[in-house]
């Protein structure tokens, strides 16, 4: 086999292989437009619930709406990467990485409101020990 041989023969499974990939794609942006649709419908539909005169209830349904739409949007890319074949291990690298990063930021934020409470058990442990 001569150069543009090879060349011709790499160009044409190039293009066999774009073409069975076109309409896999296709449909992962129909996917993708219909469940961010649907995902705005929900949270719209949240949002209308109000209970007249109980303001605590609507700050919750807001901040339930506010909650879902990024989880809903996280979830829906999550499900049109399994569609395109995006490998699973790959994807559970990056979750892995980001729940372990949520834990870490949730535990300094904790660490650090408690920061009083702990030095005034130290403290009181201190004073039961020295005596």
């Amino acid at each position: 086999m001569t150069l543009g041989q090879v060349l011709l023969v790499s160009m044409q499974q190039l293009l066999y292989q774009l073409v069975g990939f076109i309409p896999k794609l296709l449909v992962a942006l129909i996917i993708w437009v219909l469940g961010k649709y649907l995902i705005t419908l929900g949270v719209g539909l949240i949002k209308k619930i109000q209970i007249k005169g109980v303001k605590p209830v609507n700050k919750i349904v807001d901040s339930l709406a506010n909650i879902l739409m990024p989880l809903g949007k996280v979830f829906l890319f999550l499900i049109v990467l399994d569609y395109l074949g995006v490998g699973r291990t790959v994807m559970q690298a990056l979750l892995s990485g980001l729940s372990y990063a949520i834990a870490i930021a949730l535990g300094l934020a904790f660490g650090k409101a408690l920061e009083e409470d702990a030095k005034q058990i130290v403290a009181s442990v201190k004073r039961q020990l020295e005596k």
